[in-house]
């Protein structure tokens, strides 16, 4: 018999990537999604729909009775209320992980993938591991780590495992699209900082890491980072796109002091509520002055995890679903 598993946030990047996967290993897939949600992708697949909501506790019942999996990817991440990141980021979570607590005693695991941002930026010069302690700096990771408590609360009683992806790219992240189409029109933005900042993982290193993870006996109520083990700085980043897209070929350099004035300009409009963004100068200071390098030893140590995509082959990859 198949496993059956349910996936909620099917409907975003990271969740509809997992799902597919799941769905190419056979498994019975349910995605749980908002009865506004976009499924376009998958409509593609043979999954079922379930209708739920974060504050209708009965749906959330029906939807985790009888699956031997819950992958819980349902959340808010971009720019919002405090009152909407808690009920996304938290009161789902908590109410999820309850209603399997009441439902599903049967539950083999429940993957709760929650994000770096909710352990905060790194320490200088190193590399964080799963012992430092949680400190985040946004509302979205505040709330994130409310999550992650309220998994923690139950994981005495229902099987858990907490996954914290870093920055993750590939086909249908939209950040990453967006930067491989402006760099094949032969734009290049020219960052001046040369320092490690981030940690990267290729979407499928994370999918195959996270379900990894829920097979393996040893990951029962622990924490986990998953990142293909090696830092970046931005500029790394964007040159490897710029080598895969454009080779040697002339490109139009764009001053990194141009990209921090269009960043002050969203911010301005955004005030005037104009559009809506993920970007602006606080994300450009987060993206390249925060440290947010983290160590995913443990997850290789208790369930060998490794990453087997290189920056170049996974941006190679997306490229080609891209152009």
């Amino acid at each position: 018999m198949p496993y059956k598993a349910l996936v909620t946030g099917a409907t975003g990047f990271i969740g509809s990537h997992l799902a597919q996967s799941l769905v190419e290993k056979n498994w019975d897939v349910t995605c749980l999604i908002r009865s506004k949600s976009r499924t376009d992708f998958l409509q593609k697949l043979p999954v079922r729909f379930v209708e739920g909501s974060a504050n209708n506790i009965g749906s959330l019942e029906k939807a985790v009775k009888g699956q031997d999996y819950v992958f819980h990817l349902a959340g808010r991440i971009r720019p919002t209320s405090r009152v909407d990141y808690d009920i996304a980021n938290y009161q789902l979570t908590k109410n999820l992980a309850q209603a399997c607590l009441r439902e599903n005693r049967t539950l083999k695991r429940f993957i709760y993938v929650s994000s770096i941002s909710a352990a905060g930026p790194s320490l200088q010069n190193s590399y964080s591991d799963e012992n430092q302690t949680p400190s985040p700096v946004s509302e979205y990771g505040r709330t994130k780590l409310k999550g992650e408590e309220a998994v923690c609360e139950v994981w005495n009683h229902v099987p858990a495992t907490i996954i914290r992806p870093p920055n993750v790219y590939g086909p249908r992240q939209q950040e990453t699209e967006q930067l491989i189409k402006l760099i094949s029109k032969r734009i290049v933005p020219l960052l001046k900082r040369r320092k490690e900042t981030t940690s990267l993982i290729y979407i499928k290193d994370l999918i195959q890491g996270i379900v990894k993870a829920a097979l393996s006996p040893k990951t029962k109520s622990q924490v986990y980072y998953l990142t293909d083990g090696k830092g970046y700085s931005w500029r790394k980043i964007i040159l490897t796109v710029k080598k895969v897209v454009l080779g040697e070929s002339f490109f139009f350099p764009l001053p990194e002091g141009l990209i921090y004035i269009a960043a002050w300009l969203v911010d301005m409009l955004k005030k005037t509520g104009l559009i809506k963004s993920y970007f602006g100068r606080k994300l450009w200071r987060a993206m390249t002055q925060t440290p947010w390098l983290f160590s995913s030893s443990k997850a290789e140590k208790d369930f060998g995890f490794r990453a087997r995509y290189s920056l170049e082959n996974g941006i190679k990859e997306t490229v080609n679903h891209i152009l």
